[in-house]
This record gives structure tokens, sequence and C-alpha cells, in this order.
């Protein structure tokens, strides 16, 4: 029986190659998963938990700021009331809270 030593070089060669880089993919993929779960672990940690007590925020609204055009209407309102309240009862207190609401009328 005739052996022939290179093609059995050559084959065992190959197929160690072959084997020795199927093992070297398999450890690169295992550590691709290992990795992108560590990389999932630690951002979990360090983002704060949505489950978490948001921090208080008082209910409270200070009242709005009336805008000027708004702002007169209601002077008007209040200086008609204490003008008409003034003509019917002409006390002390009326005219003096109508001469406060009212200036450019009561003069």
């Amino acid at each position: 029986m005739n052996i022939n030593y290179l093609k059995l070089y050559l084959c065992l060669t190959l197929s160690g190659l072959t084997v020795w880089s199927v093992d070297q993919a398999w450890t690169m993929y295992q550590l691709k998963l290992v990795s992108d779960v560590t990389t999932k672990a630690i951002s979990q940690i360090s983002q704060p938990k949505k489950i978490q007590v948001p921090a208080y925020k008082p209910t409270y609204k200070p009242p709005t700021k009336p805008k000027p055009y708004e702002k007169i209407k209601y002077d008007d309102k209040v200086c008609k009331f204490f003008l008409d309240e003034y003509r019917k009862h002409p006390t002390e207190s009326n005219r003096l809270k109508m001469r406060e609401y009212c200036p450019i009328s009561s003069n």
C-alpha cells in the first residue's frame, strides 16, 4: 500500500484549521452574548427606574395676573358697583370706596 504523505499532511492541516476556526467562532459568539447581557445589566443599573416615586410637586398654582384689558374691565365693573352703592346710600365709607376704585369719575 502506497501512502501519499503530502495529501495526508494537507488533509490533516485543513481539518485542524477548520476545527480551530469553528472553535474560535463559537468562542467569539459566546463572548458577544456575555458582553451584550453585561451591557444591558449595567445600563439598567445606571438608569433610574421608572417605578421610583416622582419628586414632590405641589398642586398650588399661583394666581395668574390679569391682562391689562381684563384689569380695566374688572376695574370698570368695580367702579360701577361702588358708584351705584354710593348713589343708593351716600355714606362716608361708600364715598371712600368709590374714590378708591373710581378716581377719575369721582372728581
